[in-house]
């Protein structure tokens, strides 16, 4: 379905135009003269003295990236052993407390979301699926912050944690990783983040039970879009046919969706459903998948039942999972957590500075896959031992210097250290795909594009992208 893109292979570990590439783009996304600009503008410098905005902004991505942060005390150490000053604190807290150090890192979060978009994967395998632009997979991940901004970020669940905010991503699954990231208090409803309908054209959203909605529905159908969406057992729209493996049952006239589905529990049924509201219908399809617990999905989707089947719309769906490794990812690897103030600007300026973090440690471990040799590399233990890689980095990138001779060792030693293990095919505690014998888990080089290839997410932190196979540690 999805196959991972190997770069060919030239003689060596490392493919020299490719290594160039990457250079580049990594020297144009953090250089320093465009990155000081970015700060000017949004307010968080005037003139450039020690703590400059790119001084700044590489010293707390950085040790975001790398450690445990709890407080600003932590960034203020690592910024001053980094440039070998002596910053006072409350020199170093002006430069954060005011609302342009939020809007810096939310500007530089954009910017490295537009500058490391880099083709991951390609289709493979199953033609049906191959006719899509894109896999957009659309959900949220919250956590709380201090108790103290529950006036500028409430939270759902007020007495437990009153305060709180939720990151919203869209994720593209060619490129394995987040294309467009919006930060709202945690009470703030999902839907409002849901990609333009007309954006989808061509493309297939997966979403989860927080984002149903029928004019939605209807909305991206008309754009020329397909979706995958579970719904919630509040949806109880009326049946109008149902097949069981393939045989067409007896349904009666004007019967729910729940009253149906009570009739033939822990079953696999492919149904024709139809709301009716306000005086319109709206027909679509819902794939049932039956869980544990005598649980089901309900998968509602407009994917043509001659093309995709019931048991496709299934493991197309499980894909949506990538997005909930990736944001498991920020949360244990990039300081995606509480942090030790009051101040709603510092709050959310870390948070930016954290997802920061996050894009530049996956750049990095898909430029090594593209780069090198084709081996596989895992997101999760490139995370890990980034803290080992970005003190060198970061120099390189001060100096304006050695830049290509510092990417090639990171890729050498990622190549070395962080390769993805072998499949689990068929496991039942790890595999969310099919087996290794699936026809869809086909790997299939794509075109030579200064690109990163597929990297690898999952329980152990790998995911070989396939909607097929996930490969686990």
């Amino acid at each position: 379905m999805l196959g991972v893109t190997t770069p060919s292979k030239q003689g060596g570990c490392v493919v020299p135009d490719r290594a160039y590439q990457i250079r580049t783009i990594l020297s144009r996304a953090l250089s320093a003269s465009t990155v000081n600009e970015l700060g000017r503008a949004t307010g968080q410098a005037g003139r450039l003295r020690t703590v400059t905005p790119h001084r700044l902004f590489l010293a707390v991505v950085s040790a975001l990236a790398a450690a445990r942060i709890e407080t600003l005390a932590d960034l203020l150490r690592v910024f001053n052993h980094q440039h070998g000053v002596r910053v006072a604190y409350k020199a170093f807290y002006n430069r954060l407390a005011g609302p342009g150090f939020e809007c810096f890192m939310r500007t530089m979060c954009a910017r490295l979301l537009e500058e490391f978009r880099l083709q991951t994967l390609t289709p493979d395998g199953e033609q049906a699926v191959a006719q899509f632009r894109d896999i957009v997979i659309q959900d949220g991940s919250s956590f709380a912050v201090k108790r103290a901004l529950r006036d500028v970020f409430p939270g759902r669940f007020t007495t437990i944690e009153p305060a709180a905010v939720e990151v919203h991503a869209t994720y593209s699954g060619y490129a394995d990783d987040v294309t467009t990231l919006h930060l709202a208090p945690d009470a703030v409803g999902e839907r409002q983040f849901l990609p333009d309908p007309m954006a989808l054209r061509g493309c297939l959203l997966l979403a989860d039970r927080g984002y149903p909605s029928v004019e939605y529905f209807a909305a991206v159908r008309a754009a020329g879009g397909a979706f995958i969406v579970r719904l919630s057992t509040s949806h109880d729209p009326y049946v109008l046919a149902a097949w069981k493996q393939g045989r067409r049952l007896v349904v009666p006239t004007g019967i729910r969706l729940s009253r149906f589905l009570a009739q033939h529990p822990r079953t696999s049924l492919d149904v024709d459903i139809e709301y009716r509201r306000h005086g319109r219908c709206d027909a679509f399809r819902l794939v049932v998948v039956p869980g544990r617990a005598g649980q089901c999905s309900r998968l509602c989707t407009n994917l043509p039942r001659r093309s995709f089947s019931a048991a496709l719309v299934g493991r197309l769906y499980r894909f949506r999972w990538q997005i909930e490794l990736c944001f498991k990812e920020w949360k244990s690897y990039a300081n995606l957590h509480k942090f030790d103030t009051a101040n709603p600007h510092i709050a959310a300026g870390l948070i930016w500075a954290g997802l920061c973090a996050a894009l530049l440690k996956r750049f990095l471990a898909h430029a090594a896959q593209r780069v090198g040799d084709g081996t596989a590399i895992s997101t999760r233990r490139v995370a890990m031992c980034a803290h080992l890689l970005l003190a060198p980095l970061v120099q390189a990138l001060l100096r304006g210097r050695r830049l290509l001779a510092v990417l090639r060792q990171i890729v050498a030693y990622l190549l070395s250290e962080a390769s993805a293990p072998a499949a689990v095919a068929g496991s039942p505690t790890t595999s969310r795909g099919l087996g290794a014998a699936d026809p869809l888990a086909a790997a299939v080089p794509a075109a030579p594009i200064p690109s990163s290839t597929g990297t690898p997410i999952g329980a152990a932190g790998s995911l070989r992208a396939t909607v097929g196979r996930i490969v686990q540690a």
